[in-house]
């Protein structure tokens, strides 16, 4: 199966968007926006800063160097936001949507609803209980503008019926809480609204028959979902205060100025502190004048009054960080008091580790207990990132072994009936790749449980390579010594792994990491080996070599889908667990396992056609 978008079908196009989607839709740093050939958007994004020297604007580039950033510099930025140095050009970009990806994945999902339009609203539910927020908030805005939207069907002027209404799935995820917290918060739901103003989704939706305007952006169900959120939240002042107290004040005073909301009482606005200035037209009533309590500030607090304060009124840590004074910061006792008082979530504390590490807290012990359970129950990879930020061997330890149960927790279940065989080509046209090819092995290999987990070298011979233990360290101890060199053979690490014959029952998914410098195909190998792949997955590292098409060309010979994984998704520790976890659930169920296992291996496509549609709360 290729990636051409004239033979991808609903499912393909999903998997596409989750599995070689890796930069960010939100950036919330300045960056610079450059051409690059080798993105599928054409364009890379990276984090900068700028100075003021000799009356010019200059931008330089932030390249992360341990805890600091070293500061390269790219050229001069002018009035129209532009990067200029030579030859060279970029654009500059404030914090917020990168639209480049915000419309790449709009784009996959329209053409998912384009081939089946409830297998769209399918997905939407099904994501929307997910951790990929920025699909949430791409697949929230679709479904909220959509055509199919429960109008009547009628025959000779009589009603048969309704149509379905897949809006109604847009305003569930807007509306719809969940305890894991997994729901959309008041700055996802201003997000869906910038990603309608975009000009490339505005522009989707026109060649969509979405709204009626040739000029304007259509926002569809946004309005009137955020005037239901809004009234609710001010019928239950509980909610709105606590929606003040966890950061989100401002955010939904934004919302509800984009909807021009009309509060029963002038409560909703004491709430908020939001004092009411009387508009040019005079058309405002409500409030007028009205003095609002003063915002909240520590800034005539000591540090013993502010550790007073958090454990008495336990704020949350975003909270925290934005009441302290300057003239204090944040001290040993500060945060001693903030973990005392439970502000922190498991996520907060893996990322303050080097904080901690720094103010001499995981010296004691009930901090280090506390630190020790939330790194074992992380969920991404990010602590693998953060061990480069600290000092104590025994601290660093403890986060690369976070890392590797992040990725265990992550693809055990849906590997379970699976056996995975991993190709990396080390080949000559690997040589300067070979190094970032090995680390990208080392970030999601171990996640497998080793008896089903099965790797081989190749470059016109095969070897087997063993790893003897399920861990990062234990993957780069066994590709130590491993260079580059000779001709490129698929085949030959197919050849290699024959004999590795899967259990009764399972399904076999082959990984491939290399540049695929080969023309051609080995799909006589992979027949003569009787393996029975029912998907290839495919990490498609830049090498010296041109790049053939042989990993591609051979799946759609044997008829089975090739899930491209973008090389940038090593980079982000979100990313990781969730692409290989959703490329092994994405890897087909054959007949012979269906009749053979005793609980079926359900792929991700069909997880999706299972899932109900999202219904709205009965309130709305």
């Amino acid at each position: 199966m290729t990636n051409d978008a004239n033979t991808l079908g609903p499912a393909e196009h999903i998997l596409q968007a989750i599995l070689t989607h890796s930069d960010h839709m939100v950036h919330n740093r300045p960056g610079i926006v450059i051409n690059d050939s080798s993105s599928k958007l054409g364009v890379r994004w990276d984090p900068v800063t700028h100075k003021v020297e000799n009356d010019q604007k200059i931008v330089y580039k932030l390249v992360k160097r341990g805890r600091d950033s070293d500061r390269v510099r790219m050229g001069v930025l002018n009035d129209s936001n532009i990067v200029v140095n030579g030859a060279f050009t970029g654009s500059y970009r404030s914090p917020g949507l990168f639209p480049e990806v915000a419309t790449w994945l709009y784009r996959q999902v329209s053409e998912v609803w384009k081939l089946d339009n409830e297998f769209a609203a399918r997905w939407a539910s099904f994501a929307f209980g997910e951790e990929h927020r920025d699909l949430k908030v791409v697949l929230a805005a679709f479904m909220l503008v959509q055509s199919r939207k429960g109008d009547p069907v009628m025959e000779d002027g009589e009603l048969l019926f309704s149509d379905d209404d897949y809006r109604d799935v847009g305003e569930a995820m807007m509306l719809l809480r969940r305890k894991d917290k997994r729901d959309l918060n008041p700055k996802l739901l201003l997000r869906i609204h910038d990603l309608l103003s975009l000009d490339g989704v505005a522009q989707i939706n026109r060649e969509l028959g979405f709204g009626r305007s040739t000029r304007r952006a259509f926002y569809g169900r946004w309005p009137k979902v955020v005037e239901k959120w809004l009234r609710y939240r001010e019928e239950n002042p509980k909610m709105l205060d606590g929606l003040v107290k966890a950061g989100f004040r401002t955010s939904v005073m934004d919302l509800a100025r984009r909807v021009g909301y009309k509060p029963m009482t002038t409560n909703f606005f004491e709430s908020l502190r939001w004092k009411q200035k009387q508009s040019s037209d005079g058309r405002r009533s409500m409030a007028i004048g009205v003095s609002v309590k003063a915002a909240e500030s520590w800034a005539s607090l000591n540090e013993l009054q502010i550790c007073e304060k958090i454990i008495a009124d336990k704020p949350g840590w975003k909270r925290i960080v934005g009441l302290l004074p300057g003239t204090i910061g944040l001290t040993r006792a500060i945060m001693a008091a903030a973990l005392e008082s439970n502000a922190l979530s498991d996520k907060d504390i893996v990322i303050l580790t080097p904080t901690l590490e720094d103010l001499g807290l995981l010296e004691v012990q009930e901090i280090r207990d506390r630190w020790t359970r939330a790194v074992k129950a992380a969920e991404d990879m990010r602590a693998l990132n953060i061990a480069r930020n600290v000092r104590t061997s025994a601290v660093k330890e403890a986060l690369v072994q976070a890392a590797d149960k992040a990725m265990q927790k992550a693809v055990a279940e849906v590997s379970r009936d699976i056996e995975v065989y991993v190709f990396v080509d080390i080949s000559a046209s690997m040589q300067g790749a070979i190094e970032a090819a090995k680390e990208y092995v080392s970030k999601f290999i171990q996640g497998f449980a080793l008896e089903r987990l099965h790797v081989a070298t190749f470059n016109t011979q095969g070897r087997v390579v063993d790893i003897k233990h399920a861990s990062a360290a234990g993957v780069r101890n066994a590709f130590r010594g491993i260079h580059s060199g000779g001709g490129t053979s698929h085949g030959a690490g197919i050849r290699a792994l024959q004999t590795r014959v899967p259990r009764e029952g399972s399904d076999v998914l082959f990984i491939f990491v290399g540049d695929e410098e080969e023309y051609g195909t080995f799909a006589s190998d992979v027949e003569a080996s009787g393996l029975s792949p029912m998907a290839f997955g495919f990490i498609k590292v830049v090498g010296y070599g041109s790049g053939g098409t042989a990993v591609r060309n051979t799946a759609a010979e044997l008829k089975i889908p090739c899930f491209m994984i973008d090389q940038g998704t090593f980079e982000d520790p979100y990313a990781i667990p969730r692409t290989i976890r959703n490329l092994v659930a994405a890897t087909p169920v054959s007949p012979t396992a269906l009749g053979k296992q005793k609980s079926k291996r359900v792929n991700l496509v069909e997880k999706i056609l299972k899932t109900e549609l999202l219904r709205k709360p009965t309130w709305a």
